[in-house]
């Protein structure tokens, strides 16, 4: 495959409780995005017309669908028992995003991942992939219980509601607020800092950015 040097990606990492509103952020921001590859551990991407996501069952399809060169299009990898396919997923999509530009999302990293260093393929697309333009969604419950590789490489930690104190207090943490404004989000409200320490916060529906 021919790669085309392209501006770095960002990697955004996107926390909140189920129903807090971080998959519906994250469908705002890849909206205009002609290429998206989705980890789809819940099977939303593939299985709701609003994602306007093509659904691969196997890895076998996805990569026929990767090896196409340009892989134009929305593909979501969903299958029953498919955590053990997340190392194969993430060297696919090494493989994809040097070809063109476009956004990765991957839902609920804590599944996948655990506290420690990334997995290795994992690592390599948040570490070495950003370099070949993509925007990288990586989507977690518990931060906390995520890789560290992912949290110290974000260009943007995203932050929706939480619930227990203990992940009220990490995330405040992660974004230098006080713990009582992450205990006042509700849903589909949210904090973000940067990699320059600045901190937004606002509604997901209203801030909407420009897709890849």
């Amino acid at each position: 495959m021919a790669t085309i040097r392209r501006p770095d990606g960002r990697l955004v990492l996107v926390a909140g409780a189920s129903r807090s509103g971080k998959t519906y952020w994250t469908r705002e921001q890849v909206a205009g995005a002609g290429r998206l590859l989705v980890w789809d551990l819940l099977g939303e991407w593939g299985g709701d017309p609003r994602f306007r996501c093509q659904r691969a069952h196997s890895l076998t399809a996805l990569r026929d669908w990767v090896k196409r060169g340009d892989s134009p299009g929305r593909m979501a990898y969903f299958r029953p028992g498919m955590a053990g396919d997340f190392s194969a997923f993430c060297a696919l999509a090494w493989l994809w995003v040097q070809v063109g530009a476009g956004a990765v999302v991957v839902e609920e990293t804590a599944s996948v991942t655990g506290p420690g260093k990334a997995p290795a393929a994992w690592g390599d697309l948040c570490r070495a992939g950003l370099r070949y333009g993509p925007d990288i969604y990586a989507l977690t419950q518990r931060p906390a219980e995520s890789d560290k590789t992912s949290l110290g490489n974000a260009s943007l930690v995203h932050c929706h509601r939480v619930t227990t104190p203990r992940d009220r207090a990490y995330i405040a943490g992660l974004l230098g607020v006080p713990v009582a404004d992450v205990a006042a989000l509700a849903t589909r409200e949210w904090i973000e800092r940067d990699a320059f320490g600045q901190v937004r916060r606002s509604r997901a529906s209203s801030m909407r950015k420009k897709a890849p």
